[in-house]
């Protein structure tokens, strides 16, 4: 392992030699939450400053965005949300202002996806500011990322690449970046409907997030570039393509299905006020690809900082 590890990394060290688990797991660490067999979901975010967020994002949306991109994880499941706890670090010299304004985003995004707030801890930082949400929640049927079948349609929810452009352009697009709408809603929907077979979000962009969907479920895709869903804020030009698939906040759903449930992925969506589109397939090839072209080169990556200039 390299003396300055990335991500998974780390991941795979911290969960070699673990004591066997003495409690009943439905789906263990890997995915985007771990369930219990009676259904209770559990995950955890992180926001560290200088890394996750800087100065532009009002204490306001940060509030809003700790609690957002944990509801992503429980709807990317299949679950709903229902409780949270934070972890809240910060630096000396941090004025009432921001405690209060980042307090108003964090409950009213708690109030949109109805989620108590039931503990946690604070502390002095003598760096960044550093957030830290753990969130429970309940499924009726879990769905993970290990279950994508050759043959199997691959859609996704909403549009791809908003939050890269407020990144990197600024503009009404910044508020996908600082202020996430996951649908939580609609991935309950899902996971009731027969032929969904395998689910994530897009934390992390669509190509590294679909490598991983594939990999737990042994399976390969194609992905058609000129499907891919961008709302009108979006660049054209020879950087749109890596907006939507190289860099991630997206917070949408990523899931696979049988070809035979297209028109009632296509209901629900409607049912839902919920974009849905078709922008590949599931192989029984390994391998990710795009139509056509290359994969863009990551944008982002949390651990190399230098990779979102």
């Amino acid at each position: 392992m390299p003396d300055d590890p990335l991500e998974f990394d780390i991941i795979e060290r911290l969960l070699q030699g673990r004591p066997t688990s003495p409690i009943n797991l439905l789906v263990d660490a890997g995915d985007d939450a771990a369930v219990l067999n009676n259904g209770a979901a559990f995950c955890n975010d992180v926001l560290v400053e200088g890394v996750h967020f800087d100065t532009q994002i009002s204490p306001e949306d940060l509030g809003w965005k700790c609690v957002a991109v944990n509801v992503s994880d429980i709807a990317a499941m299949g679950g709903t949300p229902t409780w949270a706890m934070l972890g809240l670090s910060i630096p000396q010299g941090t004025s009432l202002n921001w405690l209060e304004g980042f307090t108003k985003g964090l409950h009213a995004a708690l109030s949109r996806w109805n989620i108590h707030l039931i503990g946690g801890d604070t502390t002095r930082s003598p760096g960044p500011k550093f957030l830290s949400i753990s969130m429970g929640g309940q499924c009726e049927k879990a769905i993970t990322r290990c279950s994508a079948l050759p043959g199997d349609d691959i859609w996704v929810t909403g549009m791809l690449g908003t939050a890269a452009q407020g990144f990197f352009h600024g503009g009404p697009a910044l508020i996908a970046l600082h202020r996430p709408e996951p649908p939580a809603e609609m991935g309950l929907a899902l996971s009731k409907l027969e032929g969904v077979h395998a689910m994530m979000d897009i934390s992390d962009g669509l190509h590294r997030d679909l490598k991983r969907l594939c990999a737990a479920s042994q399976v390969g895709a194609i992905v058609n570039a000129e499907d891919l869903p961008g709302s009108d804020w979006l660049t054209s030009g020879p950087d749109r393509l890596a907006l939507q698939v190289s860099f991630g906040e997206d917070y949408q759903l990523l899931f696979t299905a049988a070809p035979s449930s297209s028109k009632s992925v296509k209901d629900l969506g409607q049912r839902h006020s919920t974009a849905v589109t078709r922008i590949g397939t599931i192989r029984a090839e390994g391998g990710v690809h795009l139509s056509d072209r290359s994969w863009p080169p990551s944008l982002f990556d949390h651990f190399h900082r230098e990779t979102a200039s």
